[in-house]
């Protein structure tokens, strides 16, 4: 993919790619500045352009990291390092590198995701699976937000609680019975689902990777997002749930980060 070097050894790349119907201006702007980035990933985005410059995003307060831009190139190319720190950098840990590509095509832009250097070894492995899915589902949501709600601020609404055991009991806890519901294996389906209250988030299934992750494009919600994420290891983890509002009123928003949180209260108790 044009990242333009074989990667290194020790190493291996997620390389995606997705065709979106917006300009290279467009999309250039919504990797590139801070305000629209913060409507299609990180909630926390900022921006200093220009090589030697920084992009630093977060998902919580005081909860953010920057990465140094080492190539800009206006509407063509941006790339992202993040160096080891120096201890691993002295056992031989190299840089992560994130690039996007933006090819003009008839009709709107080809964007070629390479995020590199990420290790090979045996315990990376889930890690790696959980950052494929994350580039898989944020790809598709630059997509979305800029065909479907260019323009439009979003509101992030969103529960993180610590979780205890295995994924697929958490699983079985978020989506089960006594939960939002069951959702569908594979994408395209329909789903349709419940937090405390009656507020109902139906829609379209985007990623459905039981135990990891479920992302839809939630049409109740004026083709909001819904994104959970079991992201941690390890007996006590996180897991994420986050729903992108675009274009709903304030009190509506404010209602539905309510009723979440009472469902993951209620499902998760005293794991705040």
């Amino acid at each position: 993919m044009k990242n333009g070097s074989a990667a290194a050894p020790g190493t291996r790349t997620i390389a995606l790619s997705v065709d979106i119907a917006s300009s290279p201006e467009a999309v250039w702007q919504a990797v590139s500045e801070g305000d629209r980035l913060a409507n299609w990933f990180a909630p926390i985005a900022s921006v200093e352009p220009g090589e030697g410059g920084a992009v630093t995003v977060g998902w919580a307060e005081g909860a953010d990291w920057t990465s140094v831009i080492s190539v800009w190139r206006p509407v063509e190319h941006l790339q992202l390092v993040d160096e080891p720190p120096a201890e691993a950098a002295a056992e031989g840990a190299v840089p992560m590198v994130l690039d996007y590509h933006l090819e003009p095509r008839e009709g709107g832009t080809r964007v070629h995701l390479v995020n590199s250097g990420l290790s090979a070894s045996k315990d990376w492995d889930d890690a790696f699976h959980m950052m494929t899915n994350g580039w898989r589902f944020f790809l598709w949501n630059l997509k979305h937000y800029l065909e479907r709600h260019s323009g439009t601020g979003r509101n992030m609404i969103s529960e993180r609680p610590w979780v205890t055991g295995p994924r697929e009991d958490v699983w079985d806890t978020i989506f089960g019975a006594e939960g939002l519901g069951m959702v569908p294996t594979r994408p395209g389906e329909a789903f349709s689902l419940r937090l405390d209250g009656g507020t109902a988030l139906e829609g379209t299934t985007i990623l459905s990777d039981r135990p990891w992750a479920f992302a839809g494009m939630v049409s109740s919600l004026n083709d909001g997002i819904l994104h959970v994420e079991l992201e941690g290891t390890g007996e006590r983890w996180k897991m994420g749930v986050w729903i992108s509002a675009y274009g709903v009123e304030e009190e509506r928003c404010k209602r539905t980060g309510e009723a979440l949180g009472r469902t993951i209260s209620r499902l998760f108790p005293g794991q705040g």
